[in-house]
């Protein structure tokens, strides 16, 4: 990247959880004035030929990503994924994942029924398009049906971890996550770490990460400069982004 202008390096569209399609998403990039950004949408690869041939178009440089879960000890982690060169590494678990959400939206709509909140399996396909089917889909259509007053809140009563209608899902470790990643020749960068402990740090570092997302909505500033300091300390890749799913 050229590093001129504005950018932003964790977007979302249609082909995961966001709200907009790839062009559309690239129109909006573009209304803002950006020079640069990534298309890193939740576990699928789909939507990154469309988001670079509309990017070229309107002469914005385009960062092809990918955002994955990873789970260990219940604890749970997203590891972003930018310039995967071998994108059929990624395929195959990609597509496993994608299937896994079908299953795990199925249980947590029994969950929800069992709760008396009246939500059919095919309204949240419906609502998921084209996209296979995640919680915020399903935080969207509860939203739409007045059993919430606001998105935050289906997460906090309902599809949290620890939540009534929570289902775990299966992924890889934090180590076979960063591995992969490394495998299809991406640059694994930990997503949003919040206030991770810097033993967690180390230890992502170890397995290989080369990234922290320092600048993030949910970071202050005191947060930021803790891990502009960890990245000049370990020599590691500073980036930044909204996490922009259309809202």
């Amino acid at each position: 990247m050229n590093g001129k202008g504005k950018i932003d390096l964790h977007t979302h569209s249609s082909a995961s959880d966001g709200l907009f399609s790839p062009a559309k998403l690239v129109d909006i990039v573009a209304s803002h004035g950006l020079s640069a950004f990534a298309l890193t949408d939740h576990d699928t690869l789909k939507g990154l030929n469309e988001a670079a041939d509309c990017a070229k178009k309107n002469d914005i440089e385009f960062v092809p990503g990918v955002e994955i879960s990873a789970l260990e000890d219940k604890l749970e982690l997203h590891i972003l994924g930018y310039y995967p060169k071998r994108q059929e590494v990624l395929e195959k678990y990609l597509f496993d994942l994608q299937k896994q959400r079908y299953k795990r939206m199925e249980k947590i709509v029994v969950k929800l029924n069992d709760l008396g909140l009246q939500i059919t399996y095919d309204e949240v396909i419906n609502e998921a398009g084209e996209a296979a089917p995640g919680r915020a889909h399903l935080a969207r259509l509860m939203l739409i049906k007045g059993y919430i007053p606001n998105i935050d809140q289906a997460f906090s009563r309902f599809l949290n971890r620890g939540g009534p209608a929570y289902m775990e899902r299966q992924t890889l470790n934090f180590a076979e996550t960063i591995d992969l990643l490394k495998k299809a020749g991406a640059v694994p960068v930990i997503a949003h770490p919040g206030t991770a402990a810097r033993p967690l740090i180390d230890r992502l570092i170890n397995y290989g990460l080369m990234g922290i997302e320092v600048f993030h909505p949910d970071h202050n500033h005191e947060l930021i400069n803790y891990y502009l300091g960890l990245a000049h300390e370990k020599n590691l890749i500073v980036t930044g982004g909204t996490d922009f799913h259309g809202t």
